[in-house]
């Protein structure tokens, strides 16, 4: 499972809003930041707010780790990139071998990159879950 940390934005009754957190780095740079962080937040935008499933009772400005399922981010790129890809694809092929031609190819690819990506934002999307709190501590050592 791959696990993230994150910022509670605010609560929902159908799960939680959180704001990804930037880790610190390795520190190989010293603390000046490497060049491709620097490169990084030229482009940044403003940060994204994803919903996620919790267990917890959970108040906005808590840090909190978010768990993603092994394989959950391969099956969302297939079905997101892959799957109208494919469609755009077998659409130009199929309308080149019934008519050939460069306009007949572009309209299949075209008709196909449409059914794919009509495709591709259908089902249900597993969400990530709250593991646990970032400050919980797995093992709680005593003296004595």
């Amino acid at each position: 499972m791959l696990e993230q940390t994150a910022r509670v934005v605010s609560a929902a009754p159908d799960g939680v809003w959180v704001e990804a957190v930037e880790p610190s780095g390795c520190g190989s740079c010293g603390g000046q930041g490497c060049s491709s962080r620097r490169i990084a937040e030229l482009f940044q935008r403003k940060p994204r707010h994803f919903q996620v499933d919790s267990e917890l009772a959970l108040a906005p400005g808590e840090r909190i780790v978010v768990g993603i399922a092994d394989g959950s981010v391969l099956k969302g790129a297939l079905r997101l990139y892959g799957l109208p890809l494919a469609l755009m694809l077998a659409g130009a092929s199929l309308a080149h071998a019934v008519f050939p031609g460069d306009a007949a190819a572009f309209a299949g690819m075209v008709l196909g990159g449409i059914v794919g990506w009509r495709a591709s934002r259908g089902g249900r999307v597993e969400r990530p879950v709250v593991l646990r709190r970032e400050n919980d501590n797995l093992f709680h050592m005593r003296k004595g």
